[in-house]
């Protein structure tokens, strides 16, 4: 397993903010049981500080889904 706090600092994120995005995905965006399974593993890895890369990348991408909904919210408004 990779250092999940290196990984964060590369991207300006801590643990608490990683948890709060991947729980975020998992009410507004996990469409299946098993996406919302997912969501709760990579939580339960970031907790215990054994998360991997392909974790990281989960998260990235759940912020950038994010950041688009957001600009294109503001964009109508």
């Amino acid at each position: 397993m990779e250092d999940f706090d290196d990984e964060l600092r590369q991207i300006d994120m801590d643990q608490k903010e990683a948890i709060l995005v991947v729980r975020a995905y998992k009410r507004y965006l996990a469409k299946t049981d098993e996406d919302r399974e997912y969501g709760i593993e990579v939580i339960e890895r970031i907790c215990n500080s054994d998360t991997t890369r392909e974790d990281a990348d989960f998260i990235i991408r759940c912020t950038e889904v994010f950041d688009d909904i957001i600009d294109k919210s503001s964009r109508r408004n």
